[in-house]
Order: C-alpha cells, then structure tokens, then sequence
C-alpha cells in the first residue's frame, strides 16, 4: 500500500495518532512503552497505526539532541512476538516515524530505545 498516512492530534490530550491504512481495523495491539501503542495486522505482519500519547514530551528536544525512549513493552512478549514487533517497527512505515536502535547497559544486556522522528511529523509536532 502507498497511501499516505493519515495523522491526526488531539491537542487536548497531547495524543497523535498516526493511520497508515486509514478505515483498516488493526488484528493487534501492542503497547512499545507506556507512550507509544504500535496497531497491526499480525497475519499480514505489517503496521496499521501508531498512538503517540504525551506527544509533546515525545518529540521534546534536549540539550543534546532527541529524546530517546526505552521500548520496555517489548520485554514483556514472548520472543517470537517481540521479533515480529521488531520486524513491524524497523520497516516502513513504522521506521519513518519511530527511529530505533539499542542501549548497551553491559555486555550481556540490552535494551531497544526510540525516539519519534520530528522532521516527519512537522505539521504537527509541537
């Protein structure tokens, strides 16, 4: 599909919500963190939206750049979930929006952070 997302921001609750296949009902939904919802077609493995909750903070610059944000929801998924979870999230659409990478606490341990892409979401990012 190449249709455009459709994005949409309720200033009032400071949530985006981005539809990549608007009208499209999501089969799953995953919370990536307590901010960030990731809706998807599992079968299809392929993403149907995103929900930015806190939106603001999200997208808030910090003295040395991006905020960057632990994806803590996916420790919680069996593996073979939390590879089609990355899977979903490390393609597009998804990738255009939430850039992920990992965090390195030790040499045996890691965490897979995000930060929400502002340049592509300038119309709306606040």
């Amino acid at each position: 599909m190449s249709e455009e997302p459709v994005i949409s921001y309720d200033k009032e609750a400071d949530v985006l919500y981005i539809s990549f296949s608007p009208g499209e009902k999501a089969t799953t939904a995953v919370e990536l963190n307590d901010n960030i919802l990731l809706r998807f077609n599992r079968a299809e493995k392929r993403a149907i939206g995103l929900t930015l909750m806190d939106f603001s903070v999200l997208v808030q610059l910090t003295v040395l750049g991006p905020r960057s944000f632990p994806l803590s929801g996916l420790q919680e998924l069996e593996p073979d979930w939390q590879a089609l979870v990355m899977e979903i999230i490390t393609q597009p659409p998804v990738n255009q929006i939430l850039k992920v990478s990992v965090y390195t606490p030790s040499l045996t341990e890691t965490m897979p952070i995000a930060l929400v892409e502002r340049a592509s979401l300038m119309p709306v990012a606040v």
